[in-house]
């Protein structure tokens, strides 16, 4: 059915590079089979066209041709099966049952198991997976990878995170943001999940201008902290600000910023709170000077190594290896009375 394809073409254009729809039935871009041209990364020789009342695809590039309902279950193998499942209702493949069909939309959301603190019982969620209707993992995008290496991030971390060819099409996570405009510039996307379920997400663009990070909260009443999921919370647990900080230290978490007292109660024994390493910055002191009081162990930088080096990423950088930053966190972390001391000698570097 020529409408339905083109409804399920037009949902996944948004995760198309160089996507662009010529009419009614022509959408042009960039060939996922072979990448396009390499030389310039502004040609688009895909083409989805119709043929006899159906879509097809063809690359005057590679010369790939295949249908469009292949193209869709080579690359979004998921969304082709919400394809076949509502071709086969529209045909009347389907028994007629005197039950409602739920619409399932783009997304396939997964039962909840828990409460998680949430007033209606057997709620549906939405998980990490859901990524991948809008998305691909960024190992999987010579832009993406490319970038995540030069900032040196570990190549069993890039495979966990994900891209997205235009900042628009998150708008589809949330009803919340569905009618939000959130630009066209593509992103890294680190995840934020709660047991299991997707939370939140912050962006960060592979542009030089515009919104440097896009930070988008699914569930207001749940504080965003990056891979919460995944920590022990009976070893030690490093807490930085910004997530990327986070993917180099092991067993760590981040709160997407400089509050750091929204942290989970049953994470305080063990964390040590790291903040970037900016002593001119009354800001980043006085919260420093909070978390003290509430009796938090807080790293105070104090190492030649570091000085002038802002953030994590800045030390490995610089050469620094993950050992020896963690070496110099656990060194110079201090609590109480002695931490008030060793930040009093901090704001004088």
């Amino acid at each position: 059915m020529l409408w339905l394809e083109r409804k399920y073409l037009s949902m996944v254009s948004a995760n198309l590079q160089q996507a662009k729809w010529k009419g009614d039935n022509t959408l042009n871009h960039r060939c996922n089979y072979c990448g396009d041209s390499q030389k310039n990364l502004y040609k688009a020789r895909g083409y989805h066209f119709v043929v006899e009342q159906s879509f097809v695809y063809k690359c005057h590039n590679c010369g790939k041709s295949t249908s469009s309902q292949n193209f869709l279950k080579d690359h979004f193998p998921t969304i082709h099966k919400e394809f076949v499942k509502e071709l086969l209702q529209e045909k009347g493949g389907r028994k007629k049952t005197s039950k409602k069909v739920v619409d399932t939309s783009i997304f396939k959301f997964t039962p909840r198991t828990e409460n998680l603190n949430k007033k209606v019982k057997n709620e549906k969620l939405m998980t990490i997976d859901n990524l991948g209707f809008i998305g691909k993992r960024c190992h999987e995008v010579r832009e993406a990878r490319e970038y995540l290496e030069s900032r040196k991030i570990p190549q069993s971390v890039i495979e966990k995170l994900w891209y997205v060819a235009t900042s628009q099409s998150l708008s589809y996570l949330s009803p919340k943001y569905r009618d939000r405009v959130l630009g066209e510039e593509p992103r890294i996307i680190l995840p934020f999940t709660r047991d299991g379920e997707l939370i939140g997400v912050s962006g960060r663009s592979l542009n030089k201008d515009g919104l440097r990070y896009l930070t988008m909260r699914f569930q207001d009443d749940i504080p965003l902290i990056f891979n919460i999921d995944n920590v022990d919370k009976t070893k030690t647990i490093f807490v930085t600000e910004g997530p990327i900080d986070s993917l180099f230290l092991p067993n760590s978490v981040a709160v997407g910023g400089s509050d750091f007292k929204k942290l989970d109660e049953d994470l305080k024994e063990n964390a040590i709170l790291v903040y970037d390493n900016e002593p001119r910055s009354t800001e980043i002191i006085k919260k420093i000077e909070e978390v003290i009081d509430l009796g938090y162990s807080v790293c105070i930088w104090n190492d030649k190594r570091v000085v002038g080096k802002k953030d994590i990423n800045d030390m490995v950088m610089s050469g620094l290896t993950i050992e020896e930053i963690v070496e110099i966190i656990k060194k110079n972390t201090h609590d109480g009375l002695s931490a008030k001391l060793k930040l009093q000698e901090y704001k004088k570097v």
